[in-house]
């Protein structure tokens, strides 16, 4: 459309800007509309934080198997579920060193170099590269005794170093022993009664014991002739069992103190699954999704408190528990899986036939086996990888 023409202006004149006058108002409409793009781009950009603004986790191994594999996705999950997921509000970086301790200290150097905010070391000699690299990074270990841990701390005189380490599940079983038999009142505990060190190693059980309000009764064992003492004969039934702790008796006759348990009508707790597939009631386990749930959540707070890198190491908590096919009459497992109070994150499993091995969140098993029950030792368990948990 051509505009009226005004005074003293020719009618052709106006015609040929016409054109002109358009693509001008054009060119302000695009321009308007980029800015007002760019406008809710920068409004986008500001609601996520940027790379540099990212917590970045770095995370160093010397190999790559199952056991560290859960760990690291027992962390991952602890951190979404706190509101840390990975590429949106934590950069998580994961190097294996392939057995090779140079190429170690080469990573942690270049993680260094990228403005990493915490170094997660798992397993002794990703933690010894770490603390060799000499970087003031806040350390975060796993995989390792407390004692190992603490010489790494007190050698290399870093204050900024804590983490999750192993130690004993004592507390964890006698928890156990008070959920399954509430009447106990003296628990047994097998030892080699040629062992000179055995009562001093006996004293840190003792004192948690009490703790629990239950008595322990030292309960020798002969590994050489595979029998049990006569004074298995002194335990009441209703108020007495056994616990079978591995460390302090490493080379157990499991099956002799089966058989004198089940004749005594004893329950026999243990420490370690490999002793419930040999005939042990049952026994609250280390499983590494679970260390690696613990050392997220420790991550987490790190984040939160700088101040947490000074903390006490973490006990590993033995929060899986197995139990023996012969459960059935004298374990309400059902009630058990619906307890959700009960071990801070039990997860219910069966006993494996292939002895100790690492674990991951198990899926239900199909029939007829029912979740927290062997099915028999003959028949290897599957397990799976839980789901993440949804945004």
């Amino acid at each position: 459309m051509i505009d009226a023409p005004e005074p003293h202006r020719h009618p052709v004149a106006m015609a040929r800007n016409a054109p002109i006058r358009a693509t001008l108002l054009g060119l302000r409409l695009s321009v308007t509309l980029i800015a007002m793009l760019m406008g809710v781009a920068n409004v986008h950009a500001q609601d996520r934080p940027s790379d540099n603004e990212m917590p970045f986790v770095a995370v160093t191994t010397i190999t790559s198997n199952a056991e560290i594999q859960a760990i690291i996705d027992g962390m991952r999950d602890e951190l979404a579920n706190r509101g840390r997921w990975p590429g949106d509000s934590i950069t998580i970086e994961v190097a294996d060193a392939g057995a090779d301790t140079a190429r170690a200290a080469e990573q942690i150097r270049a993680f260094v170099r990228r403005g990493a905010t915490i170094l997660v070391a798992i397993s002794h000699p990703s933690i010894e590269a770490a603390v060799a690299a000499n970087s003031r990074l806040p350390l975060v270990v796993a995989g390792v005794s407390l004692e190992t841990a603490e010489g790494h701390k007190r050698d290399r005189r870093r204050r900024t170093v804590t983490g999750i380490v192993s130690g004993d599940t004592h507390n964890e079983q006698f928890e156990l022993i008070r959920k399954l038999a509430p009447e106990t009142k003296t628990v047994a505990v097998p030892i080699d009664p040629v062992d000179g060190s055995m009562q001093e190693r006996l004293r840190s059980l003792t004192a948690t014991a009490r703790r629990h309000d239950l008595a322990i009764m030292p309960l020798p064992v002969s590994v050489l002739q595979n029998a049990v003492s006569n004074r298995i004969s002194e335990l009441a039934p209703e108020s007495s069992v056994i616990l079978l702790d591995r460390d302090l008796l490493p080379t157990a006759p499991v099956e002799a103190l089966a058989a004198a348990a089940e004749y005594r009508k004893l329950p026999l707790f243990a420490t370690d699954e490999d002793s419930v597939i040999r005939g042990a009631l049952a026994a609250m386990v280390v499983e590494p999704f679970g260390v690696g749930v613990q050392l997220g959540n420790l991550i987490a707070r790190i984040l939160e408190d700088s101040a947490t890198t000074r903390a006490p190491f973490e006990r590993a908590r033995a929060s899986h528990l197995v139990v023996n096919q012969d459960a059935r009459a004298l374990v309400d497992v059902a009630a058990l899986e619906r307890d959700a109070s009960f071990g801070q994150r039990s997860i219910v499993d069966w006993a494996d036939f292939s002895g100790p091995r690492p674990r991951i969140k198990p899926s239900v098993p199909d029939q007829p086996a029912p979740l927290g029950v062997a099915r028999g030792i003959k028949v290897p368990s599957p397990r799976a990888r839980p789901e993440t948990a949804p945004r």
